[in-house]
């Protein structure tokens, strides 16, 4: 599995990691410690001096901070960017990059606008949300994308909403009662090298890949996914040891990461340990059960394939573990309009409207189908 887009977790010291520094030194796949110049610096989050009139010229200088915001963000709509065509969820630009070329995918955009509006004088700062995964297979590889955006610090659009103001250039937006927590410019730099590494994978250059998840993990060893990324570069070319050492150090840090324990289940069968490989599957596992988005993944599932009642299980299984989650509650009101249980829908969708999640048409529709005239 490899790390695409953004993730995070929670993670300790990176001096109490334990681990051999030759496992990032390149020195077991290639016999020699790689060159730092096959992955060179690249200023992120920098503005250029392009950005800083383009600032200057479009954002006057107001006092309330929301409104040079606005002002900030029309000026890009008026400009062309941000646009659905210009999106590419494989290209990852620097801020100065995305820019000139107008285009990148979501830490592309998002790099673009902390540069920008920390130039309009904006307390930006990058901000992880703990989405549940989407996932794509790519070259014999499975990569998983997740969320990033901006969090404008010590700003209000108006009193509801309180001092959380977020842009975000995802195409999915995130559910209201994901985590979400700010991370430093160190941490969206690593993704910027990691993504790149994950393309160089994809294309076979493993020298420079493996060089690009190296500076990566110098610059923030406290994600359990660079590690697991790092042990699926091992695996895919057979150094079955040295993949079972990096998903070691993942569970370090997360020692719930079912990437790492699948991925140590499945080197251990590799090598032969079958006792080892059923003790991580069956961790994998456990982890995976209590996990309530793993059963909403599985509802959703049931749900296309019309399979409504297995559906409903499976979503009440999610509930039991996230009873305040509007998303889930959303879901179980689809799946019981789906079995014609319309008084049971039209509960779990005030429950969802309750929790952050809601469609007005579908409400009202069911309450009309009830009785009751409008929600």
């Amino acid at each position: 599995m490899l790390l695409g887009g953004c993730a995070a977790s929670p993670a300790p010291d990176p001096a109490l990691l334990q681990y051999d520094p030759a496992l990032l030194t390149g020195e077991r796949l290639f016999g020699h410690s790689l060159d730092t110049d096959l992955a060179p610096d690249a200023d992120v989050t920098g503005a250029d001096a392009a950005m800083r009139a383009y600032v200057e010229e479009k954002v006057q200088d107001a006092h309330l901070s929301v409104t040079r915001l606005r002002q900030l963000i029309q000026a890009l709509l008026d400009d062309g960017y941000f646009v659905n065509a210009s999106y590419n969820p494989d290209e990852t630009l620097t801020a100065a990059e995305a820019f000139r070329s107008r285009t990148g995918n979501c830490l592309s955009y998002t790099n673009l606008f902390v540069a920008l509006a920390r130039e309009a004088g904006l307390d930006a700062v990058y901000q992880v949300v703990d989405v549940p995964p989407s996932w794509a297979a790519d070259s014999g590889f499975l990569i998983r994308y997740t969320h990033i955006n901006v969090l404008m610090r010590g700003m209000t659009l108006d009193r509801g909403y309180g001092e959380i103001v977020t842009v975000d250039f995802n195409v999915l937006q995130p559910d209201p009662e994901h985590a979400r927590r700010p991370v430093s410019d160190a941490y969206a730099a690593s993704l910027y090298y990691a993504n790149h590494s994950v393309d160089l994978l994809r294309r076979n250059r493993l020298r420079e890949a493996f060089a690009y998840l190296r500076r990566a993990i110098e610059l923030e060893p406290r994600n359990a996914d660079l590690w697991v990324n790092l042990a699926a570069v091992y695996g895919s070319r057979k150094d079955i040891a040295s993949a079972i050492e990096a998903y070691e150090v993942a569970l370090q840090i997360d020692p719930r990461s079912r990437a790492a324990l699948a991925g140590l289940a499945r080197s251990h069968a590799n090598s032969g340990n079958a006792a080892l490989a059923a003790i991580y599957e069956e961790q994998a596992r456990n982890y995976l059960e209590a996990n309530p988005y793993y059963h909403l993944a599985v509802a959703q599932a049931e749900y296309l394939r019309n399979e409504h009642a297995a559906a409903l299980e499976s979503i009440n299984r999610a509930l039991q573990l996230e009873k305040r989650s509007g998303r889930l509650h959303f879901v179980k009101g689809l799946i019981e309009e789906q079995l014609g249980d319309l008084d049971a829908a039209r509960a779990s969708y005030r429950l969802a409207k309750r929790y952050g999640v809601s469609n007005r048409q579908k409400l009202e529709r069911i309450e009309r189908a009830v009785g009751l005239g409008r929600f």
